[in-house]
């Protein structure tokens, strides 16, 4: 007796809805990442602005 057909399209409709439940649930899970300052980099910037200024300054008088 054969076999009953299974179509394996179904399976993998399945499986693929499955793994977008995982994906919802691990993102709802997750806190959202806190923002990064960019208050280093800006205070960086103005550390090596001042330190060419004063380097050239130097230089000129």
């Amino acid at each position: 007796m054969a076999d009953e057909y299974e179509d394996p399209s179904g399976s993998t409709m399945a499986f693929r809805a499955y793994m977008n439940r995982q994906e919802q649930e691990q993102q709802a899970a997750e806190p959202a990442a806190p923002t990064k300052s960019n208050l280093p980099l800006i205070i960086g910037a103005g550390v090596a602005v001042a330190v060419v200024v004063g380097v050239l300054l130097f230089f000129v008088l």
